[in-house]
């Protein structure tokens, strides 16, 4: 948890403020007191390796039995090692550094660690009644009381911790429970709008193929684009136009246009020609060629646009068009060559057609 993240760094903290606090009076107490420097500088090096040590370590590793005795051990150590060092004025040496054991322990348990491990390094400096009684008495009240509420304290800090935590894991699922209520009504209001009312429809008019038929389809096509999130399609897009264009040719001719497209781009002049085109040969096909279903496939390159038109009909020869039908040369071949594209056509009798259309891109 984040706070227990915040913790160590609290024990850690004071952990090399003991350290700095046992060096300044180590220091006075060789200098001024006459201290032994081989009890004192030993003991600086291991509050500081210690210190270090802690830092270091990851959360488990301080919560682990080995850490935790091995830092009694050197609190211990450091409470009791004033009392070695040949003077009698050295009591205050060991500083606050006894106390970040305390800590330590309180951190792992809470309030019995704090109070025990307090308890210990009291009984373990008071052996060697380095100090007066009171003074001795104000120490231990400090270890065992100072333990006990820093324990306290961070089990109520973990504890707010959980349940911060557990009010946010129920505000998230009851976010994820609305939202999915939200889109399972979303979903009936939809279905309900449209496929609902599609089916009553032709359910009216069964007896007409060709029109129940063309409901089939267009229903089919919008739920589509609303399943795969193409429902925002419009005329000012390359895709939302040539959807517009097959779905109006289906309701006029009641022929199956089946449309995929692979990219999207703004209209311009020369896509815009590119979808008038497209009409015209859709609506040959859907007119002349006798099928049922015509395959519509546009693609979006990095500097040009293809759409390929395709019906498996009786196909036609094109050098046997009369000279005043005008739509395949004139509305689908000849607009493409003003704007820069090609039109090929593919066919043969009974051997159906493929119209390919190809533009260049405008420069943006």
């Amino acid at each position: 948890m984040p706070v227990d993240r915040t913790l160590r760094q609290i024990i850690v903290g004071f952990r090399y403020v003991g350290a700095v606090w046992i060096s300044v009076i180590g220091v006075i107490a060789i200098v001024e007191w006459d201290a032994s420097p081989v009890v004192v500088l030993s003991t600086l090096a291991i509050a500081w390796g210690w210190a270090i040590a802690t830092g270091l370590s990851p959360r488990h590793v301080i919560r682990g039995w080995p850490f935790l005795l091995t830092d009694l051990a050197i609190g211990s150590w450091t409470a009791i090692a004033p009392a070695l060092t040949g003077t009698d004025d050295g009591g205050t040496f060991s500083g606050g550094y006894p106390f970040s054991t305390v800590l330590v322990w309180a951190y792992a348990f809470g309030i019995p660690g704090g109070a025990i491990s307090g308890l210990i390094v009291s009984v373990v400096g008071l052996s060697q009644d380095q100090n007066v009684f009171t003074t001795n008495l104000t120490n231990a009240l400090i270890y065992i009381a100072g333990g006990g509420v820093a324990g306290w304290g961070f089990s109520m800090l973990r504890r707010s911790e959980e349940r911060r935590l557990e009010v946010e894991g129920l505000l998230a699922n009851e976010r994820a429970e609305r939202i999915r209520s939200e889109e399972r009504a979303e979903v009936a209001a939809h279905l309900h709008d449209s496929v609902l009312q599609t089916l009553a429809l032709i359910q009216k008019r069964s007896s007409e193929p060709a029109e129940v038929g063309s409901l089939a389809r267009g229903q089919e096509r919008e739920l589509r684009n609303w399943l795969y999130g193409a429902a925002n399609l419009n005329a000012d897009t390359l895709a939302g136009a040539l959807e517009e264009v097959c779905a109006d040719i289906e309701d006029r001719q009641r022929v199956e246009v089946e449309l995929v497209t692979v990219g999207d781009c703004p209209l311009d002049s020369h896509s815009g020609a590119l979808v008038a085109a497209t009409r015209e040969a859709i609506t040959n096909a859907a007119k002349f060629s006798g099928a049922k279903k015509v395959s519509v496939y546009g693609e979006l390159g990095d500097s040009d646009i293809s759409v390929f038109i395709r019906d498996r009909g009786t196909g036609f020869d094109p050098d046997s068009i009369p000279e005043d039908r005008q739509g395949v040369r004139e509305s689908i071949i000849g607009r493409m060559r003003r704007h820069g594209g090609d039109a090929i056509i593919r066919t043969s009798p009974g051997g159906g057609t493929e119209v390919e259309l190809t533009v260049t891109r405008e420069a943006t």
